[in-house]
């Protein structure tokens, strides 16, 4: 196969309004709703066949309606196999998405593998985090180049389906999904309004490249839309995608199981199979939004994620919960999120309160970076930005002028009015009503991945 690398064009386009909800996808776990995680098998009722084909199907669905939406390519290939960026951090009138965060920019590409590898160029970011996450299909994470993954280092890199033959050129770096389809997201950190050009410059060196004598890439046939709740469209756009990716690789390969059931099968389902589906519908997606909350461990009134995010191997229902609330969520030896709606009494977090939030001198214990985010929670249960007289979103291990008290460790002041005194350095502005925190740390140390160490507990205060 000749070198990709020397052969092809560069496609870049800038779509930032309808990548603007991208923000959001660092908080991979931090959309609202429901009952805890170990109580979620009791709640969840109705046919347990269609229940576990459901499970298995709707991450493969909410792929596609994802694809078709940020890469246009219903009926056509739009932008598939070119990078999208968007380059400007979220703030409060940030309304696209729930639960924006104002840590990175991204970049983003979905790869069509099905006619050859495509080229993925990066450059080398020594001082900078930055990640490329590269999902196949049931958003598995099968490989990462970045700060972690790669000690900073970029390159070449060949992304190739399951069926590809061939060999690399020389420095080129391989790539193997089981699917036909893949999703590559770029995060680069920014240090605050000033630096988002020097971060915007990285963003522009990351390149996919594709033979210019390739057939275009491949669009779909059935539209994915919001509402899932229609058997035959469902099944549809969940064959569609299996088709996509022929053999039974991977994850593929377990959809024989449910091929009586609709999936995978090229018979039409009877009436009855599809009632089936109506019927567990509302049943199912009830199921996942209850999973969301991750209220299997719960400490000091932060949740933490369970065990298996990003690589989630059979397990399905958590992998279609984290599809249905945050997609594209980051493995956790790449980053970890932890929330909190609640103090470590049960009482809602209120901005008619004020709290205090103390860091240890040995700080939080990551290798990236770590910052803590504030979210007004609106009547319909989404999150947004708290718009406030310092502009100030999230404060982190990058904010600068932060008060230290003697020993090393750093309290973050968090209440509605402009505090007085030293500490008001450190104030992260909450809105006047009921809020949510969300705790993001990339990179984190082995502490922080096996639960050694614990996020330290929201503490009631007097305003200062």
């Amino acid at each position: 196969m000749s070198d990709l690398h020397t052969k092809a064009p560069v496609f870049r386009t800038r779509r930032r309004d309808l990548l603007a909800w991208m923000g959001a996808l660092p908080f991979a776990a931090g959309l609202p709703a429901g009952s805890a995680w170990a109580s979620m098998a009791a709640a969840d009722e109705g046919d347990p066949e269609i229940r576990a084909a459901f499970f298995y199907a709707f991450t493969l669905y909410e792929f596609a309606r994802t694809e078709q939406t940020l890469a246009r390519c219903l009926h056509q290939p739009g932008v598939i196999n070119r990078i999208t960026t968007r380059s400007k951090l979220s703030d409060y009138t940030a309304r696209t998405v729930t639960a924006p965060n104002n840590d990175t920019i991204y970049s983003s590409a979905f790869l069509d593998l099905s006619a050859g590898p495509v080229e993925v160029v990066a450059p080398t970011v020594p001082t900078r985090y930055f990640s490329i996450q590269f999902m196949d299909a049931f958003t598995d994470n099968f490989a990462y180049v970045g700060t972690r993954a790669t000690d900073g280092k970029g390159g070449r890199f060949w992304v190739v389906g399951p069926h590809w033959e061939g060999t690399t050129p020389p420095g080129v770096t391989l790539f193997r999904s089981t699917t036909n389809d893949v999703w590559m997201l770029v995060r680069i950190l920014v240090d605050g309004p000033d630096d988002v050009e020097a971060a915007a410059a990285i963003q522009r060196q990351f390149a996919v490249i594709v033979p210019p004598d390739r057939a275009p890439a491949r669009g779909f046939a059935n539209e994915a839309v919001r509402d899932v709740r229609d058997p035959r469209n469902f099944l549809a756009v969940v064959n569609e995608m299996l088709a996509r990716s022929p053999g039974g690789n991977g994850q593929l390969a377990r959809a024989t199981r449910f091929a009586r059931l609709g999936i995978g099968s090229p018979q039409e389902p009877a009436p009855s199979i599809l009632d089936r589906w109506a019927a567990y519908f509302p049943i199912g997606l009830k199921t996942l939004r209850e999973a969301f909350l991750f209220r299997d461990l719960v400490s000091g009134g932060w949740t933490y994620q369970p065990r298996g995010v990003g690589n989630f191997g059979t397990n399905d229902r958590l992998r279609a919960a984290i599809a249905l609330g945050g997609i594209a969520a980051l493995g956790e030896q790449e980053a970890m999120y932890f929330h909190a709606s609640l103090d470590p009494t049960g009482r809602p977090l209120s901005g008619l309160d004020a709290y205090r939030w103390r860091i240890p001198a040995a700080g939080i214990p990551v290798k990236g970076f770590w910052s803590l985010t504030m979210y007004d929670v609106e009547p319909d249960g989404r999150y947004f930005l708290v718009q406030n007289p310092i502009n100030r979103y999230s404060i982190g291990d990058r904010t600068p002028g932060l008060v230290h008290a003697r020993d090393g460790s750093l309290e973050i002041v968090i209440q509605n009015e402009r505090p007085k005194g030293p500490l008001a350095a450190n104030w992260l502005p909450a809105p006047a009503g009921p809020m949510r925190l969300a705790l993001r740390a990339y990179y984190p140390q082995v502490a922080l991945i096996e639960r050694q160490w614990r996020v330290p507990p929201l503490v009631r205060a007097h305003p200062l």
